[in-house]
């Protein structure tokens, strides 16, 4: 136990010093916007959402993370959105508000591009009280709360059919132009999402949607998400997802089972109501921290004066 711990605080210390790492979400397929903002919009009515995450429960310092967005089509071409974000790790905590403009462009009848920047910022801090110093003398670790306000953009496309969708979108587009002066507060670190996903169908009953997200910021193993879902009836998502790092850094202080990242998520959508969504994920780790969980709480909400019948498929991403 000694052995995890010590390794796993040295990976939230490489980190931290050298990047600010995304929050991962399980059931980010529901809710793209949280990592593109071309997707603001694209469902074609008001759409609020919420999620709350917590990782490797009941391990001191796991991350937890909070998210609350609002998106809508406000113009025939045009979507606007905003995302607020509270994510903590150990010592370290990020609060952030980012506003979404997208364009769409209608390529065919049924092919859309929609094209996304995000302005906002985040205001990143570490409370040195919590820390556990072994050299008091060491001048790159605080010993008080230190925090820093840092402006930032994304921006991506999302590409969709009623069956079809794939994004790519680039966060901390500020990375290489605000330098960090300082080691005690997280950099901002560029990363990179390419995403997709397909809906079949089996029957009248079943639909079927296979998905992947592929994350990489070139400073940590690249995250790999391979995802499969069932629709019952419109109304019920049953799935899971596997997720991989591949590790193209070799770090030898690292364990390897914690520097890949294994985990795989059991997850279910419900709709009590076509315009209320209810989501749940189950996330076991595969790897030194197995004996600990994740839980992930999604709700949706589809403002109903803009639902028609022709609004449905939207929704299956």
């Amino acid at each position: 136990m000694k052995t995890i711990i010590k390794t796993l605080a040295l990976f939230f210390v490489v980190n931290f010093a050298y990047s600010q790492q995304d929050p991962q979400f399980n059931q980010y397929i529901f809710n793209n916007m949280i990592i593109n903002p071309a997707y603001a919009g694209t469902k074609g009515y008001k759409n609020l959402s919420a999620t709350f995450s917590t990782q490797w429960l009941g391990f001191a310092g796991a991350p937890s993370t909070q998210t609350i967005s609002y998106d809508a089509a406000v113009a025939r071409n045009t979507g606007l959105g905003v995302h607020l974000i509270n994510d903590k790790i150990g010592a370290q905590t990020q609060q952030g508000i980012f506003g979404s403009y997208a364009h769409r462009v209608r390529l065919n009848d049924n092919l859309t591009l929609s094209l996304g920047l995000a302005l906002g910022a985040s205001h990143y801090s570490l409370d040195g009280t919590q820390l556990l110093i072994e050299n008091e003398n060491d001048p790159t670790i605080p010993k008080t709360y230190v925090n820093k306000l840092r402006f930032d953009s994304k921006s991506g496309f999302f590409l969709y059919t009623d069956r079809f969708y794939t994004g790519f979108s680039v966060t901390g587009l500020l990375a290489d132009v605000m330098t960090k002066k300082e080691l005690e507060v997280a950099s901002q670190v560029r990363h990179y999402y390419l995403t997709a996903g397909y809906i079949f169908d089996i029957n009248e009953d079943f639909k079927f949607k296979p998905s992947f997200l592929i994350k990489e910021d070139f400073k940590a193993p690249t995250n790999v998400d391979l995802t499969t879902f069932f629709l019952y009836k419109e109304k019920i998502w049953l799935g899971a997802s596997l997720r991989t790092g591949l590790a193209h850094l070799k770090n030898k202080e690292l364990d390897n089972a914690l520097r890949k990242r294994n985990a795989v998520a059991v997850m279910t959508e419900w709709y009590p109501r076509d315009n209320f969504r209810i989501g749940y994920s189950y996330t076991v780790t595969i790897s030194s921290l197995k004996n600990y969980s994740g839980h992930e709480i999604q709700l949706g909400y589809f403002f109903p004066e803009k639902l028609t019948p022709k609004m449905k498929t939207p929704r299956y991403f």
